[in-house]
């Protein structure tokens, strides 16, 4: 047991590597030639993993089975693909790993440096895992970027952008209609696309390309009034620009997938996600958060100017590279008594 799920965490050693074909390929191995449940398709620098938890939580309150796929995971490796809410288990992770293992290996022995990557791997089976459960509805979060992202097999009910701001540059482009074209990567030939609240730059390429696909293009960024935005569980002003793009996409996919206004709210109310200003006690107080980049350090600045004046805010802080530990030590360095590093 503890060998295949070594093998698993080795793939993740040797990096990403982007592109759909590999994806393509080990789908092929395991006989899915389209998958057999409807998706929504989330791209965009900040907010995806929020949106899609307020989908999830928004449908789950109607009734539907729903699958989630998301990333990354803060424990446990199941957590990245749930039904319902439920994480897989481990036992179902090596189910499917016993399975797909043998396909990628078949795969890069027919075309050496072709082995599927330990993202594609995952992908595979949250996409397994929803075929088998028979789930309603998929919502999908990319993993980065979205052109060369390895969901991007799928041909989704709607696909959304949540945010872009300049971040993983050096993949996706250096400036933000470079990183808008990779996102819109995920718009597809007739299915509606929605955007939240993007630069005009980058709407205006994202609206070019629905155009040229002929999908129709939806987008909240003109929508300023605070006052207008759903309520939810989750904290700040950015959970509620989320919550009114996941209501958007309830809207526009009404008629396939009817919900009802009561049971909306309670999906809004009772949505779950770790690590996202997430208060673990009051006493004192400790909470975790997940801020990684720029823009998050814009929304994190407003979340820490709510605290008491009189807290000692002691912070712990890791970082994996160094510009992002800049972007966001700049901001806490305003608010922590002391700053521990880890």
């Amino acid at each position: 047991m503890k060998k295949i799920i070594d093998y698993l965490y080795s793939l993740r050693n040797q990096g990403s590597s982007y592109g759909i074909e590999r994806m393509e390929m080990l789908l092929e191995k395991l006989g899915i030639k389209s998958l057999p449940f409807p998706v929504i398709h989330v791209a965009g620098t900040n907010g995806k993993g929020s949106t899609c938890a307020m989908l999830d939580s928004i449908y789950r309150a109607n009734g539907y089975k729903v699958g989630l796929f998301s990333s990354p995971h803060l424990v446990h490796l199941g957590e990245r693909v749930r039904i319902n809410g439920k994480i897989l288990s481990e036992e179902k992770l090596i189910r499917h790993l016993r399975v797909i293992r043998p396909l990628a290996e078949e795969i890069e022995k027919e075309v050496e440096g072709m082995h599927p990557s330990f993202f594609e791997i995952i992908t595979a089976i949250a996409f397994c895992e929803f075929s088998q459960e028979k789930v309603d509805l998929a919502v999908i979060e990319t993993g980065l970027g979205g052109r060369l992202d390895s969901t991007n097999v799928v041909v989704p009910e709607i696909s959304i952008i949540t945010t872009i701001s300049l971040d993983h540059c050096h993949i996706l482009g250096n400036t933000i209609e470079e990183i808008a074209f990779e996102k819109a990567g995920i718009v597809k030939k007739g299915c509606p696309v929605v955007t939240g609240w993007l630069p005009d730059a980058a709407n205006e390429v994202i609206r070019k390309i629905a155009l040229e696909r002929g999908a129709s293009f939806y987008t909240l960024a003109k929508q300023s009034s605070q006052q207008d935005l759903p309520e939810t569980n989750l904290v700040g002003e950015h959970q509620n620009r989320n919550a009114a793009l996941a209501v958007k996409v309830t809207q526009i996919l009404k008629e396939n997938f009817p919900v009802k206004e009561e049971k909306l709210d309670s999906g809004l109310q009772t949505v779950k996600l770790e690590g996202r200003w997430q208060v673990l006690q009051d006493n004192p107080m400790i909470i975790l958060d997940a801020c990684h980049n720029k823009e998050g350090a814009t929304v994190l600045i407003k979340q820490l100017a709510q605290l008491p004046k009189n807290m000692k805010l002691v912070v712990w802080f890791g970082s994996l590279g160094e510009e992002r530990a800049k972007e966001i030590l700049s901001v806490l360095t305003q608010f922590a008594s002391e700053i521990r590093l880890f």
